[in-house]
């Protein structure tokens, strides 16, 4: 029993050690458990510092590189403005964004003006912004103006306002009036310097419609008052918005005009070329006239009956007159031809089949080898005529001074065109030639015009004739170079082949052929041919 109680004993006393002991045990392993998950917490709190600072240091470094890159593109930005700021100033930029590029430079004249080579100023006298947003027509006379300075440094514009600068407008001239535009330039004409200037007016800048002519202007022409005379007295201002206001605008007229007062300022020799007028001609030629001042010619007109030639002239005409010349007249058109047996002058006849009897006339002429005959050229071929037999076009043209001609196969229109024969093909120092000649089955025939409706008579003579000729009078020069000068009468058989609106046609090529004729027998610079913009 003894035993047995000393077992229970020793069973109590291991039972409350291993208890003891599983508690200690238990305890340890609690605390190593604690201890671990605090070092995982450590280790992972150490992990998430260490990930931060890289987290922070990577965020920071491409914080700064983004913070350079923009710094990089804004300077980027601000040099890229400044160095197009400055270009545009030099070199502005403009896009034309309209249908017809009523403010682009047509090719003709952009050619034209890229080789001037003096300094030329534009002095525009206005306010700019009173200027330009008085009408379409000067917004658009502005826009090229700038256009033409982008083209050539050599040319450079100025606004300037009257009031504000009277001293400087006086330098110019007394009559400068608000809203004039003038070209000025200093060229050097045997080895002096010789200052040039025209003057653009706001009656420059636009074309007027056909109504205009047949309505307002042949009214007052009938009274007696000429369109100068309207001009002078309301001020070409005024006279350009009254023509507004009724519509008799019909297009701009500005590049034509600054092309033109181009090439008067920078030609070192300008051609004057005067109209013949008092003997009731039969046309003005309107649009010829307009031909040749947009292309540099300085055209005038004198009344025949009471003034004299001016002396700078260059080139007559005499348009189509129906009262014959008197012998005094006559004898003014043959010394200026002679001038002082110098020559070196030319002379547009143009006749018509609505002239009377012009004996004195036709005696002179005959001088030069050139007669005006009977009756119209007809073609017997629909293929050459339109509607009527008398109105009829020409393709067999000579190849004299076509250095103008662009158009491949030219084709001359023209309506009851008389004959012009040549008495001679050369004869001393004396010659002709036929210029525009018609088919071989052409003929001539009088005609009776009534209502529009036309009648032809009957032939008076048949085979190939000839629209227009010119005869030459030459002379040699005593120089080193053997030179020759002549002195020419360009004879025109109808007022029709200079008509306003055939040279202004698309289809036919008298524009561009006569125009090659006179610049080349003026010896002046290839012609520029601009079409009138309409501005809606």
């Amino acid at each position: 029993m003894d035993n047995n109680y000393e077992n229970e004993e020793i069973k109590e006393e291991m039972s409350a050690d291993s208890k003891s002991l599983l508690k200690d045990v238990v305890a340890k392993q609690k605390s190593d458990n604690d201890d671990k998950k605090t070092d995982k917490k450590d280790k992972k709190k150490d992990k998430n510092k260490k990930e931060k600072k890289k987290f922070n240091a990577k965020k920071l470094k491409h914080g700064t590189m983004a913070t350079v890159l923009t710094c990089v593109f804004v300077a980027v930005l601000v040099l890229i403005n400044v160095v197009t700021t400055m270009l545009f100033d030099k070199y502005p930029i403009t896009i034309d964004l309209t249908s017809d590029k009523i403010y682009s430079v047509s090719d003709e004249s952009e050619e034209y003006v890229k080789n001037v080579s003096v300094d030329v100023q534009v002095t525009v006298f206005a306010d700019e912004d009173t200027f330009t947003n008085y009408s379409a027509y000067n917004k658009q006379a502005v826009e090229l103006l700038k256009n033409y300075c982008k083209l050539n440094h050599h040319i450079t514009y100025r606004f300037m306002d009257i009031d504000s600068n009277p001293d400087v407008v006086r330098e110019y001239s007394d009559s400068i009036s608000q809203f004039d535009i003038v070209f000025e330039t200093n060229t050097e004409v045997d080895g002096e310097k010789v200052q040039r200037t025209k003057l653009v007016t706001p009656v420059d800048l636009v074309n007027f419609s056909d109504a205009y002519t047949s309505e307002f202007l042949s009214y007052y022409q009938q009274q007696g008052v000429t369109e100068q005379d309207l001009i002078d007295n309301y001020g070409a201002l005024n006279f350009v918005s009254y023509m507004s206001q009724y519509g008799y605008i019909e297009s701009s007229n500005a590049e034509q005009a600054y092309t033109s007062a181009l090439m008067t300022v920078t030609d070192p020799n300008p051609i004057y070329v005067t109209f013949l007028t008092g003997r009731s001609e039969v046309t003005e030629l309107t649009y010829f006239k307009t031909l040749l001042t947009a292309n540099g010619y300085n055209v005038n007109s004198v009344d025949i009956t009471k003034e004299d030639i001016p002396d700078d002239t260059s080139v007559i005409v005499v348009p189509a007159p129906q009262t014959d010349y008197l012998d005094t007249e006559v004898t003014k058109i043959s010394d200026f031809l002679n001038n002082g047996d110098n020559l070196g002058k030319q002379l547009i006849y143009v006749a018509s089949y609505s002239q009377s009897s012009t004996p004195n006339l036709d005696e002179f002429l005959a001088e030069y080898g050139i007669d005006i005959g009977e009756g119209v050229i007809c073609e017997t071929y629909s293929g050459d005529y339109y509607n009527y037999p008398c109105i009829t076009t020409a393709t067999d043209l000579s190849d004299s001074f076509k250095q103008d001609v662009v158009t491949e196969n030219p084709v001359i229109a023209s309506e009851f065109c008389r004959p012009v024969n040549v008495l001679f093909d050369e004869q001393g120092m004396q010659s002709t030639e036929q210029y525009i000649m018609s088919t071989q089955n052409a003929y001539t025939a009088n005609i009776e015009v009534a209502n529009s409706d036309i009648k032809i008579g009957d032939k008076l003579t048949s085979g190939t004739q000839c629209y227009f000729a010119v005869g030459s009078k030459a002379k040699f020069l005593n120089d080193s170079e053997g030179t020759t000068v002549y002195s020419n009468i360009l004879a025109f058989g109808s007022e029709y082949l200079l008509n306003d609106n055939i040279l202004s046609a698309e289809q036919y090529q008298n524009r561009e052929y006569f125009l090659s004729v006179l610049n080349g027998i003026t010896h002046k610079t290839d012609g520029v041919t601009i079409t009138p913009k309409t501005i809606a």
